[in-house]
C-alpha cells in the first residue's frame, strides 16, 4: 500500500497493517487518540502559530487550539514582551484596583490574564504551540500527514496495540514510535536553529528591574523591548 495522504487512506492503512479479521479497532478512534498524544511530544516548528488577542480587558480568551505560550508582546510602540508570571505572582504584584499599560501575563485555564488591568485599548501578539489539526472527513490531510505519514501510522497503530490487539508486537512498535518522534522532533530543531551553533546574545531592556515586592511594578518596571 502506497503512503497514506488522506484521513480515509490512514484509516485504510491502519486496517491493513493490523490485518486481523478479529481485531475491534475503529481506526478513527486511534488516529485521534494518536494527535492527542503527539501533539504533547513533538515540538517542532510547524506547531508554532501566531495570533493577534484584544488586550483592552484583563481576562482574555485563548485560541481553541492553544497549547503553550512562546511569547507574548505588547503591541505598543514600542513593541513590549510581557514578562509570563505565576497566577500568585500577579495577583501580588498588580492589585485588582490597579491600572495602566499591560506588563505581564499569566495563564489560567483557557484564559490569558494580563496586569495591571488595561486602562485602554491594547491588543496583544500571542506566538504559542498548537495542537495538531485533527483529521476528518471535511479535514482529511494536515501538516503532519504530508510531511510525516510514517509517523501518523506508527502513533495509529501503538493506540490500537494498547487496546489488546496484540499486545506481543507492543514493545517493538513502541520502540519504532518513539524513534520516529525523536527523528521528527531533531529535524524540527534543525529547521529552527540550522546547523550552526546558537550564540546566547543579552536582553534588551529599559534597564530597570523586576519589581519584587507587593506594592506591584513601579517605575522601575521591566519593560523587554523586542526588535522591530
Amino acid at each position: 500500500m502506497a503512503e497514506p495522504r488522506t484521513y480515509a487512506e490512514l484509516q485504510a492503512c491502519l486496517l491493513a497493517w493490523l490485518d486481523d479479521s478479529s481485531a475491534n479497532v475503529n481506526p478513527a478512534e486511534c488516529v485521534g487518540l494518536a494527535e492527542r498524544r503527539l501533539t504533547r511530544l513533538l515540538n517542532v516548528p510547524e506547531m508554532e502559530a501566531t495570533t493577534t488577542l484584544d488586550a483592552s480587558v484583563a481576562t482574555i480568551d485563548l485560541p481553541a487550539d492553544f497549547r503553550e505560550v512562546r511569547e507574548c508582546t505588547l503591541n505598543a510602540s514600542p513593541r513590549i514582551a510581557l514578562e509570563q508570571t505565576s497566577m500568585a505572582t500577579l495577583r501580588a504584584l498588580f492589585p485588582s484596583s490597579r491600572v495602566g499599560q499591560p506588563r505581564a501575563y499569566a495563564i489560567s485555564g483557557s484564559s490569558l490574564l494580563v496586569a495591571p488591568s488595561p486602562d485602554g485599548l491594547y491588543t496583544i501578539t500571542l506566538s504559542y504551540k498548537q495542537a495538531i489539526p485533527a483529521l476528518s472527513d471535511s479535514n482529511p490531510n494536515n501538516w503532519l500527514l504530508d510531511k510525516h505519514p510514517d509517523l501518523y501510522v506508527a502513533a495509529s497503530l501503538a493506540m490500537a496495540e494498547f487496546r489488546g490487539w496484540n499486545d506481543a508486537r507492543l514493545p517493538m512498535l513502541k520502540s519504532w514510535y518513539d524513534e520516529l518522534i525523536d527523528e521528527v522532533n531533531e529535524a524540527g530543531k534543525r529547521a529552527r536553529h540550522g546547523s550552526g551553533p546558537i550564540r546566547m546574545r543579552p536582553s534588551v531592556t529599559d534597564g530597570f528591574g523586576l519589581g519584587s515586592g507587593a506594592a506591584g511594578l513601579g517605575d522601575g518596571a521591566t519593560q523587554f523591548l523586542v526588535d522591530g
